[in-house]
């Protein structure tokens, strides 16, 4: 799970109780003004109606957040190296690569992207809970060699050191460089 699902359900049940009861509200002002509204309430209709624009605003906002970051969930969940592609994301969402980072800066802002990392430099996500760096050492060719003890032949990885299985003796291989 990537997503804090209980911070992202808080984030839309705080803009829930709020926007709504100020879009009804802004019904029931209309409706008492049409019947018993004066001139003098002009003023407060057009401030009423600018807060609820405004919370309605940030209502629909905080909704498509929440509904992007549960997508991006799903593409991280499916990914099997732990390394997902920025540009992944933002194609699977229809979004550009601006809209992501701003996306990233909200559930980072917010507390609710969980278990990842992004790697700006890298254009990506780095999953925490799956993703295994190359290991150098692996990577590296066996060397043949035999103990400087008791001569037996061993395979130990280049500039590493190992022990001898024969004599308990520790051995180091030579970095080699494998001429082409």
């Amino acid at each position: 799970m990537y997503i804090n699902l209980r911070k992202l359900y808080f984030q839309l049940a705080i803009w829930s109780f709020i926007a709504v009861p100020a879009f009804t509200m802004t019904f029931v002002f209309i409706g008492t003004m049409v019947e018993y509204g004066t001139a003098d309430t002009v003023p407060l209709f057009i401030l009423w109606t600018g807060i609820t624009v405004a919370l309605l605003a940030n209502y629909l906002k905080t909704l498509g957040y929440v509904g992007r970051l549960g997508s991006m969930d799903r593409v991280f969940r499916a990914d099997p190296d732990g390394s997902v592609p920025a540009q992944e994301v933002a194609d699977y969402l229809h979004i550009t690569q601006d809209k992501l980072m701003r996306l990233i800066s909200y559930g980072e802002k917010k507390k609710i992207l969980i278990n990842l990392v992004y790697d700006a430099q890298g254009g990506r996500f780095i999953l925490t809970d799956r993703y295994i760096p190359a290991d150098p050492i692996k990577d590296r060719p066996f060397v043949g060699m035999d103990c400087p003890g008791c001569g037996a032949s061993l395979k130990i990885r280049a500039a590493t050191t190992g022990i001898c299985p024969y004599c308990d003796r520790q051995v180091t291989a030579p970095n080699i460089v494998v001429g082409r």
